[in-house]
């Protein structure tokens, strides 16, 4: 947590003199939080990221007279969208809900605006850490509508912006204005520090999604597979599985669902009982009738969960990489990924991984091309389904541990024999 109302705590000198800025104050006008700043010996005024989401990995510095941005660490696309912004600033009015549900004695500001849906998701998952470890703070969510389903219980209050997901990275001094009162009317705020990429151990999905995730022991996945094994696609129309290469597949999205049903009847030869489902932003149809089609272009906080109770029962869902993939992935049992070349820099990001055990989810979260066809999916999948098992059970930690087994030495062979 650090200061910021009434004055944030940020150290910045200034660009051109070297001279320490001078804090005056905060703003937010969308995504970024910003400290107002002025330099005491040039007179220029700038704005500056607070340590909080993207700008906690690399703080920019803007301009205010003429919008320069200084990008002192070297990072286009965060420094492009803050110059961007600042150019066509915004003033038009914006949906905004207030709800508090107790007093703020002590109020703690997590802002989760941005304009990628994955970014925004991960700032609210930090939300556990507050809610767990620092109850002396009355948290304060600031959050998009599309998010709103998925507040957690506890939370003080929570602050809904009605922006669309596209418009996320606008600046917007309307916006800005309408969190200034609500703020300007607390003696003190502090804001916490929204992590980028927030660590497995500091949340449970299920405390924001309200379903729990797919059970992942030897013997479940044992028994599942056995009768109806389930797999589950992540359908995305702006972001292809192109075999062949993307450049070709370009203006074919209809050869999309020629894919999944392809790779859906390849399975279904090894698992007849399968169940195969397709959920995600799309319309449906164009499928088989026996591929359980979920998609619709009516996104609503009960599709939402619906979609998650699919996920939570699906031991493998498949889909390129993206942040379409980051609730199916914290929900499913594993994960197939299809990975673009121009992603590869990106690996990992879109996941929110199931165990903490590297030689696990080795074998639990798999990256293939997104170049590869069907029957190689298809391998790699029915593979999963098969060897699962008999993985998790080498890999077990009692089964793993010396001591235990001098004691139990027969109950590893045990334990393969109820899953054989």
């Amino acid at each position: 947590m650090i200061p910021l109302h009434p004055v944030p705590a940020i150290e910045r000198v200034c660009p051109d003199c070297g001279q320490p800025l001078r804090v005056n104050g905060w703003y937010m006008p969308g995504m970024r939080v910003l400290a107002d700043l002025d330099c005491p010996r040039c007179g220029e005024t700038y704005y500056a990221d607070l340590p909080t989401g993207h700008g906690l990995i690399y703080p920019m510095l803007i301009e205010q007279r003429t919008g320069r941005v200084i990008d002192e660490n070297n990072v286009s696309w965060f420094a492009d969208l803050l110059r961007r912004s600042y150019e066509q600033r915004d003033h038009r009015d914006i949906p905004f809900n207030v709800e508090q549900f107790r007093s703020l004695e002590n109020p703690l500001l997590l802002s989760c605006l941005d304009f990628l849906y994955g970014h925004a998701l991960l700032k609210l998952l930090s939300a556990q850490y507050y809610l767990d470890h620092q109850s002396k703070y009355d948290l304060i969510l600031l959050i998009p509508q599309y998010l709103r389903w998925m507040v957690p219980d506890g939370v003080a209050a929570v602050w809904t912006v009605g922006q669309p997901l596209r418009e996320g990275w606008t600046w917007n001094d309307a916006l800005a204005r309408q969190i200034n009162q609500q703020i300007s009317n607390l003696k003190r705020c502090d804001l916490a520090i929204a992590l980028p990429h927030p660590f497995l151990a500091e949340f449970a999905i299920e405390r924001f999604t309200r379903v729990k995730p797919f059970n992942v022991t030897p013997e479940t996945w044992a028994a599942q597979t056995r009768n109806a094994p389930t797999v589950t696609f992540i359908w995305r129309e702006d972001r292809y599985w192109a075999p062949g290469g993307k450049r070709w597949w370009r203006h074919r999205k209809d050869r999309q669902e020629d894919l999944l049903a392809a790779l859906a009847a390849d399975l279904r030869r090894t698992f007849p009982q399968m169940h195969f489902a397709v959920a995600g932003l799309g319309a449906p149809g164009r499928l088989p009738r026996w591929i359980e089609d979920h998609r619709t272009r009516d996104i609503s906080p009960k599709v939402e969960i619906d979609w998650c109770a699919l996920y939570s029962r699906s031991q493998i869902v498949i889909g390129v990489h993206g942040s379409n993939m980051l609730l199916p992935s914290a929900l499913a049992g594993a994960v197939v990924e299809l990975l673009p070349d121009d992603r590869l820099g990106n690996i990992a990001q879109d996941l929110l991984l199931g165990t903490d055990d590297p030689r696990e989810a080795l074998v639990r979260y798999r990256f293939i091309s997104a170049e590869s066809r069907p029957k190689a999916v298809a391998a790699v999948v029915a593979s999963m389904l098969r060897q699962m098992p008999s993985v998790l059970v080498h890999f077990n930690k009692p089964w793993e541990n010396h001591g235990q087994m001098a004691t139990h030495p027969r109950a590893v062979s045990k334990a393969w024999r109820q899953i054989a």
